[in-house]
């Protein structure tokens, strides 16, 4: 038991020392190692027994944001000047809401407070627990934080696309694994979205075959996109490309490989609005007509990547959150396909993806491989992993930048 103290009193004072940390520096770096001592201090202070139960309650809590979700609770907060009862809540919940309980629906009722109510009450109380919203006495509710960013479109397709898209795929994980000898999913065809759907596509044409599921995904991404800092704002771009670089307004300088909305580019653009030379966003056709550019000096280019590189001798090839949706031979090809343009003494290559550390990975980066193992074929790489792959293909790695907190990081390579 004395070890079990000393252990928790040690996690406090690492807690401590990066909360001050952070307090003086506002470091993303500091606040993400607080939060990860924490949970490990969440997990010294519960035993074992109670750890496994609350993690057969864990889906309950997902369960509870979706039906909020669906009701519009998190909208009627936010927009609220004052705190909600659960009585008024109901109400409004009831007038937006098409349908509350399969039983409302049968008896061709309204579904008003009078049904939803005790329902909603017991939502609530899992809203409160979480932090999804506050309580002001007995069944008064105002948003939190967590509320507020519920009524982003972004967070909330999250949500839909967790419920509808791919909770049915993560029950059905052990028993693909099983069945397949607990072999790393890797083929684009018989992965888990096509074991769970039964389906003869791949994902991404799965994606694309239903415009809701299209819709949540693509905003799922740009999402998750958007939660982080753009790459122009911590990697070195002066001093790691520009420096060095005379191309003239016609040459090729950055080449946005499979770059989706562009936002990436656009960065660029205006952080560096002098810059002299091509930018080129590529990717598939049916992305690439869909984007209307006003005036900002992108050219687009339809592009698979498993072509070769139509772009050759740029100065930058940027490769973003591409790599890790295929597998290790996938990704050596896009990479070949790519080198065949580089030229030799003049063009990098900047993989921009999460890498995972060779050893106590944290628990945000396994989860996002976990869920990429759901998608399939995608992995998040160790940086043993991205070395045996860089060198495989010939590219020498000069540096790996890492932002301030925990996102992705940038592999700078060249041939």
């Amino acid at each position: 038991m004395s070890g079990e103290l000393h252990a928790i009193k040690s996690l406090l004072e690492d807690i401590k020392s990066s909360i001050e940390r952070f307090e003086a520096t506002n470091s993303e770096q500091a606040r993400v190692y607080a939060l990860e001592k924490s949970l490990k201090l969440t997990r010294a202070l519960e035993h074992p027994k109670d750890a496994i139960f609350k993690l057969f309650l864990s889906p309950t809590q997902a369960m509870a944001v979706k039906i909020a979700h669906d009701l519009g609770v998190f909208s009627i907060l936010t927009g609220a000047a004052t705190p909600v009862s659960c009585e008024r809540l109901a109400d409004q919940c009831g007038a937006n809401s098409l349908l509350v309980g399969s039983f409302i629906f049968h008896l061709n009722l309204r579904p008003g407070s009078q049904y939803l109510n005790p329902t909603l009450k017991r939502i609530m109380r899992a809203l409160v627990a979480m932090d999804f919203a506050q309580e002001h006495g007995p069944r008064i509710y105002s948003p939190t934080p967590l509320s507020e960013e519920m009524t982003d479109n972004k967070s909330g397709s999250l949500v839909d696309a967790l419920f509808v898209d791919f909770a049915p795929v993560v029950l059905k994980m052990p028993e693909f694994l099983q069945e397949t000898s607990y072999q790393n999913p890797e083929d684009h065809l018989a992965g888990p979205i096509q074991y769970t759907y039964n389906i003869k596509m791949t994902t991404f044409e799965w994606l694309a075959s239903d415009r809701a599921l299209h819709e949540r995904f693509h905003n799922y991404v740009q999402g998750v996109r958007e939660s982080r800092p753009f790459w122009v704002d911590w990697f070195p771009v002066q001093e790691r490309i520009l420096d060095g670089y005379s191309g003239a307004p016609t040459d090729s300088f950055i080449v946005d490989v499979a770059g989706g909305s562009g936002r990436d580019m656009l960065a660029l653009k205006r952080k560096f609005p002098n810059l002299s030379g091509r930018v080129i966003l590529e990717d598939l056709p049916a992305v690439i007509n869909d984007i209307h550019f006003h005036d900002m000096g992108l050219e687009k280019i339809a592009h698979d990547v498993f072509h070769p590189q139509p772009v050759e001798g740029a100065r930058v090839y940027f490769l973003k959150f591409i790599l890790h949706e295929f597998s290790d031979d996938n990704c050596i090809k896009i990479l070949q396909n790519t080198i065949r343009a580089m030229k030799k003494g003049h063009s990098k290559i900047l993989i921009e993806e999460f890498i995972l550390p060779d050893e106590n990975a944290g628990l945000f980066h396994s989860m996002v491989d976990m869920i990429l193992m759901v998608v399939g074929p995608g992995i998040v790489r160790t940086k043993s992993r991205w070395a045996t792959i860089m060198k495989s293909v010939g590219l020498a790695v000069n540096i790996i930048c890492h932002p301030d907190g925990e996102g992705p990081s940038i592999i700078e390579a060249e041939l």
